[in-house]
């Protein structure tokens, strides 16, 4: 930080135009703003997975890492 910014205090410009906001910025502002407070409120609970499921997710997971193995293998020996 500069000694400049540090040293200098400048009041708030009070002849400053201030802006009129839209009704519909307004509006937009209040909704998003719930949203969020919303979200963060609400607990998520994540749907339970049957067995099965798990499992074939499971071997398609460790069969693309099992591709992707081979894959960098196959580009180590290419080069």
């Amino acid at each position: 930080m500069s000694t400049k910014t540090t040293t200098t205090i400048h009041p708030p410009d009070v002849r400053a135009v201030r802006r009129r906001v839209s009704l519909a910025d307004r509006i937009a502002l209040r909704v998003g703003m719930s949203l969020i407070i919303w979200s963060r409120r609400t607990h998520h609970v994540r749907p339970s997975v049957d067995i099965a499921t798990r499992n074939r997710l499971e071997r398609e997971r460790a069969q693309r890492e099992a591709e992707w193995a081979v894959r960098g293998a196959a580009m180590h020996l290419w080069r």
